[in-house]
This record gives C-alpha cells, sequence and structure tokens, in this order.
C-alpha cells in the first residue's frame, strides 16, 4: 500500500470516529437517550477501523516520512483534537452514568422508605437474593436459628 494512503486512511477513520463522539456528546447533552444505541453501535465500529489503520501506522512509521513538515504538523493537531474529543466524550458519558446512578440509589432510598425498611444501605452492585430481598438485613437463618 502507498505511504499516503496509510496516513490518509488513518485520518480519514481519526476523523469519522471524532464526529460520531462529537454527535454522541450532543445526544448525552440533549439527554436524547433513545437513539444512543445506533451511535455507540457506530462508535464500536469506528473504533476498530481507527484501531486497525493506527496499528498499522505504527508499524510501519517511515510511512511518515512521505508527508511534509506542514502535513506532519496538521496531522499532529488533528491528532491532538482526537484527544480532546475523545476526553470530552468519555467525561460525558461518566456523567451521564453516574446521574443514572444517583437516580437509581434515590429511588431504592424512596422505595426503602415509603416500605419501612431500615437498616445498613444494601449493596447495589449485585441484586439482592432469598430472604433478603424480602426484609431488612437483619432476618434470615441466624434469626430463625434463635427462636427454636
Amino acid at each position: 500500500m502507498n505511504p499516503r494512503d496509510v496516513v490518509k486512511l488513518f485520518v480519514e477513520s481519526m476523523t469519522q470516529l471524532m464526529a460520531v463522539m462529537r454527535h454522541e456528546v450532543d445526544l448525552v447533552k440533549a439527554r436524547d437517550f433513545a437513539k444512543l444505541e445506533d451511535v455507540q453501535r457506530r462508535k464500536v465500529q469506528l473504533a476498530k477501523t481507527y484501531d486497525e489503520h493506527q496499528t498499522r501506522l505504527r508499524k510501519n512509521l517511515t510511512v511518515l516520512d512521505s508527508l511534509s513538515a506542514e502535513e506532519r504538523g496538521d496531522l499532529r493537531k488533528l491528532y491532538a483534537a482526537f484527544r480532546e474529543t475523545l476526553s470530552e466524550n468519555m467525561l460525558a458519558l461518566k456523567s451521564a452514568h453516574d446521574a443514572a446512578d444517583r437516580v437509581v440509589k434515590m429511588v431504592i432510598a424512596g422505595v426503602k422508605k415509603a416500605r419501612g425498611v431500615t437498616g445498613p444501605a444494601v449493596n447495589t452492585s449485585k441484586p439482592v437474593r432469598g430472604y433478603a430481598a424480602y426484609g431488612s438485613a437483619g432476618v434470615g437463618a441466624a434469626g430463625i436459628n434463635r427462636t427454636l
């Protein structure tokens, strides 16, 4: 493959991925979560393509010798913009995840309060199973054994 074509494919994949990440950030900011699944599917495809092109470029850095000093500078600027877009994308997704997590915890706390459930907070990372799902943490096999 022509060295300039390797760079061209790398730049195209990076540019397309940046556009999708920016669109994803816009959707998150607009709270238009219904469209995110399609965008994220596209982002995964583009990320794979970007990774392939970046790997090809890294394995043969001599292809950069075919670029002028100005083109290399433009590539550096584009890569810096890519890293900034990536960071913004990650922060927006993390923020949305954290907000959703807070809402879930508030709902759980409200349901517990409405049901009169007291006691230590339940770890929400794993579903509560067995008898613990129906009452406070103090009721269980140990409580039953004490009454026998």
